[in-house]
């Protein structure tokens, strides 16, 4: 049994499979959210449509996440910035962009040898405010939680709070963090091979989002 993966807690298979899933997304994504399908990974292939859940309408005031005091202890990534829609993320030292467009931006990199890589995904809501759970979903196919999916406790990016999950298929371990914020949902994805040990997948996966950055906090 994988053990739980903490929201707060510190610190393969060659970079193919990683490579394949995120070729495999950004093909979808770039489609502008059409019905989409699950690669051989079990990634996140196309946006599904936060209404999908009849009993989930929006939100219909523009009310914004909780602004919390800054608790992270994490130091953040100091590799290259990805940036969608003026928000940023840097990936961890060393990784490299392999993809950008106006709805995400890619990295790959290698961890100890093994494969691991970063998907920034930010899509315009249009003025519909999405609740934490909405914005969770909204890049699931078909409204579906991916394979292995496991809800963890929510993390800040931004001094907002996060919703986390974790999710693992026969390539890859996956940490997810999403958040509605001024119009836009993004999601903050960094995946690893199986055999990279889970302290430092949160170690890294903490850095990239300890990155986060928004025209808010530029203002």
């Amino acid at each position: 049994m994988r053990r739980r993966l903490g929201g707060t807690t510190m610190g393969g298979r060659g970079t193919v499979p990683v490579a394949v899933s995120i070729l495999a997304v950004l093909a979808l994504g770039a489609c502008g959210g059409g019905d989409g399908g699950t690669d051989p990974s079990g990634a996140e292939t196309s946006s599904a449509s936060p209404t999908d859940d009849p009993t989930e309408s929006l939100t219909p005031s523009p009310t914004e996440p909780l602004l919390v005091p800054e608790t992270e202890t994490a130091e953040p990534a100091s590799g290259p910035r990805l940036e969608v829609s003026d928000i940023r993320v840097n990936i961890p030292k060393g990784w490299y962009q392999t993809f950008d467009s106006v709805v995400v931006d890619s990295a790959l990199g290698r961890v100890d040898g093994k494969s691991g890589g970063v998907l920034l995904s930010v899509v315009a809501t249009g003025g519909d405010v999405l609740t934490p759970k909405q914005a969770e979903k909204y890049f699931w196919t078909r409204g579906r939680k991916p394979k292995g999916y496991e809800k963890q406790d929510d993390v800040l990016m931004g001094g907002l709070t996060s919703g986390y999950y974790t999710a693992r298929d026969k390539y890859y371990d996956m940490h997810a963090a999403t958040l509605w914020e001024d119009n836009h949902v993004t999601k903050v994805q960094v995946n690893f091979d199986l055999e990279v040990p889970d302290e430092v997948q949160q170690e890294l996966f903490q850095s990239v989002i300890a990155s986060y950055s928004s025209p808010r906090m530029r203002l």
